[in-house]
């Protein structure tokens, strides 16, 4: 069952219906880029009303930010695939799939999701066993992997789902090279085998993506079992946006529950069932629905989970700091992250030695969080 959308959520409407945006003051626009570009969604929000052909009925002072947001977007889009092309080239005869994931996979399949986006970073997945063979091939063609401590090299080879993260000179975004979508020793751990028994092409000869249901199932647990939940609405998006468009087939709706529980999924798909349903209005099939909430957390944990998501999903109004609410959940979040990413074997000398290495990260992340005040939309 649908439920009526939060006033929070209610802009978020004219991703579907721009016409919307007619209607809207100054204030709020205002109000809008400032928070769609803050939620990485601006340019979506842009996308949709240039499709509408109704860009040029937006007043002067918000049409100059969707236009640049745009460009940006476009800029973002060509670069990544720039590199997904070489990525491509340097890989070609290698006798293994070469799978993209999350953004990469959407821009692939040319899914309403992708238009819009401000992809960073190019997320692709091997299989295990061939994992040192596409480093390789990488490193010949200039990639470089983080400079990391002993310590996090151990944790990225044995106990993560994917390798370093890997950059070139001659491209401007990140390398993310997976063998999994979770890392192997998680309480949630997701058997790879079964994702890549049924891959799908994309448009670009030599890539694959994954099953529209597993996708749909990947984007929700990024989200629900990530350290750093917050604000991220986009990712809640993302999955609204699949389902809209991968539901057109009645098939899709029967097989999402049922291939949860196969790949165990099941909670974290009943939590983002929730948060589109509440906040986004997605259509999902009540008997859908049914199944999902009954193969999901249980009534305790819900009371304490479904709050603490809330408070971090909610993005928080321009001009207003987060709450002592928010904080809270957010600590209670990493906490969760950590017991579920690693055994308790493992997990207390690895917190110890991120306890160790903290001063310097600090230093490091303040100087690259420093940048320009906020911009105002009406300012000349």
């Amino acid at each position: 069952m649908n439920h009526e959308v939060p006033w929070t959520f209610a802009w978020l409407r004219a991703l579907r219906e721009p016409a919307l945006v007619l209607d809207w003051t100054l204030d709020d626009w205002q109000r809008v880029v400032r928070l769609a570009r803050r939620l990485r969604l601006l340019a979506r929000l842009a996308e949709s009303i240039a499709r509408a052909d109704i860009l040029g009925l937006v007043p002067e002072q918000p049409r100059r930010h969707l236009l640049a947001e745009i460009r940006l977007s476009r800029h973002r889009t060509t670069a990544t695939t720039w590199a997904l092309l070489r990525v491509g080239e340097t890989l070609a005869d290698a006798p293994y799939p070469r799978v993209l994931l999350k953004g990469a996979a959407y821009i692939g399949q040319d899914l309403a999701i992708a238009s819009g986006r401000m992809p960073s970073d190019l997320d692709m997945l091997v299989p295990r066993a061939h994992i040192a063979h596409a480093q390789a091939r990488l490193v010949e063609r200039g990639w470089e992997e983080l400079e990391l401590d002993a310590h996090d090299q151990i944790y990225y080879r044995e106990w993560s789902h994917e390798v370093p993260p890997m950059r070139h000179p001659a491209h401007a975004v990140e390398l993310d090279l997976h063998h999994d979508i979770l890392p192997p020793l998680a309480r949630t751990h997701v058997d790879i085998a079964l994702l890549l028994a049924r891959l799908q092409a994309c448009k670009w000869p030599g890539w694959s993506v994954l099953h529209p249901v597993d996708q749909v199932l990947h984007s929700a647990a990024h989200l629900f079992l990530d350290a750093e939940p917050r604000e991220r609405v986009r990712d809640l998006v993302d999955i609204d946006g699949m389902l809209r468009q991968f539901g057109r087939d009645d098939a899709f709706w029967a097989e999402l529950p049922r291939r949860a529980s196969e790949l165990g999924l099941t909670r974290v798909l009943a939590l983002a069932a929730h948060f589109i349903t509440h906040w986004l209005a997605t259509p999902i099939p009540h008997e859908t629905q049914d199944v999902i909430r009954r193969n999901g957390p249980s009534a305790l944990q819900r009371a304490w989970l479904l709050p603490v998501m809330s408070a971090l999903l909610t993005p928080t109004e321009p001009d207003a700091g987060t709450s002592l609410r928010q904080d809270i959940a957010a600590k209670i979040v990493l906490m969760r992250y950590h017991w579920q990413r690693l055994p308790l074997r493992l997990l207390l000398p690895h917190l110890w030695h991120k306890w160790r290495a903290r001063p310097a990260a600090i230093d490091v992340e303040a100087q690259a969080e420093a940048g320009p005040a906020p911009e105002r939309v009406n300012a000349p």
